[in-house]
């Protein structure tokens, strides 16, 4: 295991790098792409729904799978690389087919890459999570290994709002420092601009700046950062391990916590984009994200420096209800009133920073539990539980905010009727509640706090000094 003081900040930098790309990636998925598939290509809201669904139930399988491949791997370069090294590729092949389509595209072209991208999505996250977990054993060493990634998604994800913001204010006649203005303009003095007929650009733009990126960035990754192999391990066959996470109480609060927090994000995050557009009347839905994302990086030192004062558990907490608070403060916003929402969304965009990384951090710690019970080292598969599970709920939160609102008579693209838009504003606003209010109160009565952490790391590493002599002798 790589030691406290050989982690570096070049190490915590070159691992968040990877992070770039894929907030790329997740960031279209979320906001553009089920608006694109059913306003441009025209397939039918509920359809796409359930082919997210089909697509997303492989997960179900390939998570655990991969976690225990992970785990078991062993070669000269580690047992995360390899596996990274294997799924870049498909996955800039998935994006390029996803975000450039083509004029011909059926259902089971969409049906076909969907399942490919997620597959190639599992192949490098749930490594590269595992990876995080173990390159220091530190509890607030790994708050700065998961906030530096997480600092870096948010640059990705601002990067991902800025390529739709340029080619919105941009056009035939307009020059690049005139865009360059308008793109100024949008972001900070709040200026709305008509964006008709652009999100196919929109779209391949975003496809394009992935496929580049994406090879550059793990290349980084793979080339500078350690990827240390436990000194002492035990073997845990899949079942047997699946058995033991079963019997972890406090891995299941964390799960299921992850779970609802993430369902509650996805279902208002399926419905964002005709929020901002169609109900508050904004065009400009990149600059709005941009200034979102740009909130959030300025948030994370806070929410490490919160995590480290409270507790990593309270700090997050207080997240769940500054942005429970702002969703059902939307509520009330009218057509029009911009700034009203631009602050709203901007106090959300702060306490995304913390949304993102604080979970992430308290399942790494319960790695160590984990492993002084069982004497094995599962970060991979306790990472690709994290994976399932968080994909399992995004799938189910998407699949019913989009069922709901089509069910409701929300047809994209189109002039809709005055219950067809209360429905779509009253489940944007107000149907995270029914996921953060539970999360909050399984987070409030967390009980590995940094005290017990402390005494758990003693354990273990007395633990492992044993089992050295033990293999020693």
């Amino acid at each position: 295991m790589t030691s406290l003081s050989s982690v570096t900040r070049g190490n915590i930098l070159a691992y968040g790098g990877l992070a770039t790309p894929l907030a790329m990636i997740g960031y279209p998925i979320a906001i553009w792409l089920i608006p694109f598939y059913s306003e441009v290509v025209g397939i039918p809201l509920y359809i796409i729904a359930n082919i997210l669904l089909i697509a997303r139930f492989t997960d179900v399988i390939t998570d655990p799978i991969l976690g225990q491949l992970g785990d078991s791997t062993r070669t000269p370069i580690g047992r995360r690389k390899p596996w990274i090294i294997l799924g870049v590729p498909l996955m800039m092949l998935a994006i390029y087919k996803l975000f450039i389509p083509g004029t011909e595209v059926s259902i089971a072209y969409f049906v076909i890459w969907m399942m490919l991208m997620y597959l190639g999505s599992t192949i490098i996250g749930i490594p590269y999570g595992a990876w995080g977990a173990e390159i220091s054993p530190d509890y607030h060493q790994r708050s700065r290994v998961v906030g530096g990634r997480e600092g870096w998604t948010l640059i990705g994800l601002l990067i991902s709002a800025l390529i739709p913001l340029a080619i919105e204010v941009s056009g035939q006649g307009i020059s690049f420092s005139d865009s360059i203005k308008r793109m100024l303009a949008a972001i900070f003095i709040f200026q709305d601009f008509s964006t008709s007929g652009k999100m196919t650009d929109i779209l391949a733009s975003m496809g394009l700046g992935i496929v580049i990126l994406l090879p550059i960035f793990a290349g980084l990754a793979l080339w500078k950062v350690p990827d240390p192999m436990p000194k002492v391990e035990k073997k845990i066959p899949l079942v047997e391990g699946l058995k033991y996470a079963a019997e972890n109480p406090l891995l299941i609060r964390i799960l299921l916590i992850i779970f609802l927090v993430i369902a509650g994000e996805s279902f208002r995050n399926t419905l964002s984009l005709w929020f901002v557009r169609d109900v508050v009347g904004i065009e400009t839905v990149g600059a709005s994200y941009a200034r979102y994302f740009i909130a959030g990086l300025i948030g994370i030192p806070f929410w490490l420096w919160l995590g480290k004062t409270l507790g990593k558990h309270k700090a997050f907490c207080i997240t769940l209800v500054g942005t429970g608070t702002v969703s059902f403060l939307c509520f009330f916003l009218e057509r029009g009133d911009f700034n009203q929402f631009h602050a709203l969304f901007l106090i959300k965009g702060f306490c995304f920073g913390g949304l993102q990384f604080l979970p992430a951090s308290m399942l790494a710690d319960v790695v160590d539990l984990d492993s002084l019970k069982t004497g094995g080292r599962r970060a991979g598969t306790f990472f690709a539980l994290n994976g399932m599970i968080a994909k399992v709920s995004a799938m189910i939160a998407v699949w019913a905010a989009a069922i709901l609102v089509a069910f409701s008579g929300f047809v994209p693209g189109t002039e809709n009727t005055d219950s067809a838009m209360l429905a779509l504003r009253v489940y944007y606003c107000l149907g995270c509640a029914a996921f953060f209010v539970p999360a909050l109160f399984l987070t409030w009565f967390y009980p590995l706090t940094k005290e017990k952490h402390k005494e758990l790391r003693a354990q273990l590493e007395s633990q492992n000094a044993e089992t050295e002599v033990t293999s020693a002798d």
